[in-house]
């Protein structure tokens, strides 16, 4: 029962930060933080150049929104894991291991493990030798023979 109420609370933590995070690129809520270190604004420009910024962004808000209606939730915590370890990565290793900014960097990465491994059971089947074809929306028992 306490996992329960941890997994909840880790995700509104988790949607808490997506969805404003998401949201401020298409809709401006507060000044985006561009870093304050050569490679973290290096890679930062990069990402704004190159278009990927938005996608980034849209990831963000789409799975944050994913996870805030219980929609999907095993798929939007892989989808957002890539954008989870880059922001870990921005964080920690270009703006400074020892900032306040590797705090959130943490603090990001960590809660979506901690989802993965709360949905871990959703995953199993991912690591099959052999798992039946089944129709996506049918329910266990309608795919038994």
């Amino acid at each position: 029962m306490a996992m329960r109420y941890a997994v909840w609370w880790v995700r509104l933590i988790y949607v808490a930060w997506m969805v404003p995070a998401g949201l401020n690129h298409f809709i401006q809520l507060y000044p985006q933080p561009t870093g304050n270190q050569p490679l973290s604004i290096g890679v930062f420009t990069a990402l704004i150049d190159s278009g990927m910024f938005t996608l980034v962004k849209a990831v963000e808000l789409v799975a944050g929104l994913m996870l805030l209606f219980g929609w999907r939730v095993p798929l939007a915590l892989v989808m957002v894991l890539p954008v989870s370890f880059t922001v870990w990565y921005w964080d920690t290793e270009l703006q400074g291991w020892w900032t306040p900014s590797a705090i959130y960097g943490w603090a990001v990465l960590s809660c979506n493990v901690f989802l993965l491994y709360a949905y871990r059971h959703c995953y199993y089947s991912m690591f099959e030798g052999y798992a039946p074809l089944r129709w996506p929306w049918a329910s266990s028992q309608e795919a038994q023979p």
